[in-house]
């Protein structure tokens, strides 16, 4: 260490003395607690104490000419060195020349993590890395144990899904590679047993973590412990791995729907995500639900807070990067004149990215069109529409609506891993501070919009569909509807007909004539017949769900995206670059078999959104929603067009029927109506109206002998 560096490190520790001096001072004329008093006072004295060990080094050091102490931390600035040609100390040798990996290089021989793995996202992204890299070692799945199944049965029922009929058929050896891990996201450690985690460190070098609880009414506490305390556990176990090269963890567009611009950063909470999950440790319920209000700002539920509470905590790890001691590090260049000894620290950057996908939605091509496997966000949405089940809902037409493919989501996270390791974090030095909580040093008026540092800014990709091909709601009405009348349902309770209303107010005034009326009549008939009324029930749940969406049918953000599509320049560059150089060790018409194969890897990772056809995709959406979640045989489509006829037919009957009445009394004089009308009027003209004479007009309107009412 230079003298350079020691009169830096002194004169920094003199600052934050000078700093907790007159914080000490002012705690004695406020009510600072003791405990904050105490443990001032104590960083005070460590430092005060530093500082004096510091200045007997320096007098040791100009007698031993300024030697290496005993531990040192040393910095590397790559993630992936191996990738890198060595150069010779002979200047008459070439330049070395900067080598990038392939996405099959990056994945060769690798192991990987993944909580989450029986969720939408999860199940596709398992899949996807297994058709396309064969020659992956393993997949690591956490999976939850269930009283009385075993961790194998639960791995079995995941293989036996559909989403992996495309493996199963063409390589049912490369289901061998998956390797379930007993674990839970909610107790200490992940719940993992010891042998597993040694495991998992020795071999695992990707993490991919979409473990996290969506629902949108789940207790603040909860939603901590799941999505925030989760992820920093997942943290801590990527950490401990011996050569992690990546670490991907998957958040939500929605995260910050505070603002109405939404960049590719992370923006950091006023209150670090420590505070929070030490508060909600020893806060009940209740107490951290009167808080939630306050917290949330402006967010609609406890889901999108907790979400942006991880990516603060994840930027934060991404700032102080990882410290490894210098044996298990398998990645380093550490030249032999630097006299490293056995116990000494390196520090690397903590490669890390977040993927924030909008509305997911069934997947666009992979594993095949259209699958799905749940009611969540959008296609709720058109399952209750395309049973004629909504008819209203308060929703701003002209705004967009985000949806972006599960597919899409998957191939974004597969390149952004890749894309950490060889590039992003290739240039990251040591941190001039190292920071547990991020805001400390940030005032009020600019904690909002506090961003990573650029020096370790953590890569963030805005995975979303509205900032290159953008659609509004009143268009995927237009477009949905007619396709949900070509491919109907079994069960078809109405006409697919769904309105949107601007006003709130318009809005109730319609669900009361749509849904309510309906709703009692369809059961005051079933309860007449024998049947169990059900439609109240339904019309209830769906209620609650379009109340939660509100928030987000009459809001609108504008996202930046344009990490997505460097993403796909990045990796296009790698096999361009690759083709040309085995053109000029090979010749035109020698080139590798395996160049050939990859020849356009935007095919096969499309995530360019700007090529997305969204009436196209609403037909095998549709479709895909028919098939995989409602179970029905497309088969079954032209007896569910015939019934959806019989419907729409008795419908126009009914209605017309209805007018016809209406119109009849009112306009014929000798209708029901018009005489109850006549007499009312003639009997309120002289006299005062009481219950014998409205009764007396009733009876004689049916021509009912009086009957008297005194006793």
């Amino acid at each position: 260490m230079t003298p350079n560096n020691y009169s830096n490190d002194k004169q920094q520790n003199e600052n934050v003395i000078n700093f907790l001096h007159s914080s000490l001072s002012a705690s004695t004329s406020t009510s600072t607690s003791s405990s904050d008093t105490i443990m001032l006072n104590s960083l005070k004295n460590d430092l005060i104490r530093s500082t004096n060990n510091q200045n007997d080094d320096d007098n040791d050091n100009d007698n031993d000419d300024f030697k290496e102490p005993a531990t040192t931390i040393t910095s590397e600035s790559g993630i992936d060195d191996d990738y890198e040609s060595t150069s010779s100390s002979s200047s008459s040798e070439q330049c070395p020349t900067k080598y990038l990996p392939t996405l099959e290089e990056f994945y060769d021989g690798q192991s990987i993590f993944i909580t989450g793995g029986t969720g939408f996202v999860g199940k596709v992204l398992i899949e996807k890395l297994l058709y396309e890299f064969p020659t992956l070692n393993k997949i690591y799945i956490m999976l939850r144990p269930k009283s009385g199944q075993l961790i194998r049965r639960r791995l079995e029922e995941l293989t036996e899904c559909q989403v992996f009929e495309r493996i199963r058929r063409q390589y049912p050896e490369r289901l061998q590679k998956l390797y379930a891990v007993s674990g839970d996201i909610r107790y200490p450690g992940l719940g993992i047993n010891p042998i597993d985690l040694q495991t998992i460190r020795d071999n695992v070098s990707i993490i991919f973590h979409s473990a996290a609880t969506i629902r949108f009414d789940e207790p603040l506490k909860y939603a901590l412990l799941i999505n925030t305390l989760g992820t920093k556990r997942v943290v801590q176990l990527a950490k401990k791995l011996k050569n992690l090269r990546s670490f991907v963890h998957v958040s939500t567009a929605y995260c910050t729907v505070n603002k109405q611009k939404i960049d590719e950063c992370v923006y950091f909470e006023p209150i670090s995500p420590d505070k929070i999950l030490e508060m909600a440790d020893w806060m009940n319920d209740d107490t951290m639900n009167r808080l939630s209000e306050t917290l949330y700002r402006g967010r609609p539920c406890s889901y999108h807070y907790t979400k942006s509470l991880a990516e603060h905590l994840l930027a934060e790890e991404v700032a102080n990067g990882c410290f490894y001691p210098s044996t298990t590090t398998s990645n380093t260049t550490i030249d032999d004149d630097d006299n490293i000894e056995s116990n000494d620290i390196i520090w690397r950057p903590f490669p890390a990215a977040i993927v924030r996908p909008s509305i997911i939605t069934p997947s666009l091509n992979e594993p095949f069109p259209g699958w799905v496997d749940n009611y969540n966000g959008f296609t709720g949405f058109l399952v209750v529409s395309g049973k004629g089940i909504l008819r209203s809902m308060n929703v701003q037409k002209e705004y967009q609506c985000d949806l972006i493919p599960v597919d899409v989501v998957i191939n974004t996270c597969i390149l952004s891993s890749w894309y950490v390791a060889v590039h992003h974090y290739k240039h990251s030095k040591f941190p001039p501070t190292l920071t547990t909580t991020a805001t400390t040093t940030t005032t009020s008026t600019t904690t909002n919009n506090r961003k990573c540092l650029d020096n370790n800014e953590i890569f963030v990709v805005n995975c979303v569909t509205g900032s290159h091909n953008p659609v509004t709601w009143n268009q995927l009405r237009d477009i949905s509807m007619p396709l949900m009348c070509r491919y109907p349902s079994m069960e078809m309770f109405r006409v697919p007909n769904v309105r949107f209303h601007r006003s709130k107010m318009l809005n109730q005034i319609n669900v009361y004539l749509e849904h309510t009326i309906p709703a009692f009549v369809v059961d005051f008939l079933f309860k007449f017949m024998g049947f169990t009324p059900i439609l109240d029930q339904v019309y209830q749940k769906v209620h609650r769900v379009t109340d939660a969406l509100e928030f987000f049918t009459t809001n609108e953000w504008t996202y930046t995206g344009s990490n997505m599509l460097r993403l796909l320049e990045a990796a296009e560059d790698v096999y361009r670059n690759q083709r040309k150089n085995d053109e000029n060790l090979y010749g035109k018409k020698q080139q590798k078999q395996s160049t050939m194969m990859m020849n356009n890897v935007s095919e096969r990772f499309p995530i360019d959104m700007r090529k997305l056809n969204w009436p196209d995709y609403f037909h095998d959406y549709i479709l895909g929603v028919r098939r995989f979640l409602l179970k029905e045989d497309p088969a079954t489509i032209p007896r569910a067009q015939n019934q959806l006829f019989l419907i729409y037919t008795g419908t126009m009957m009914a209605k017309i029927l209805f007018t016809g009445t209406v119109c009849y009394q009112l306009a014929y004089p000798q209708s029901i109506v018009r005489q109850s009308l006549k007499m009312l009027n003639t009997k309120t003209n002289n006299q005062y109206l009481t219950s014998n004479n409205i009764l007396s007009s009733i009876q004689s309107l049916f021509s009912i002998p009086m009957l008297s009412t005194n006793k």
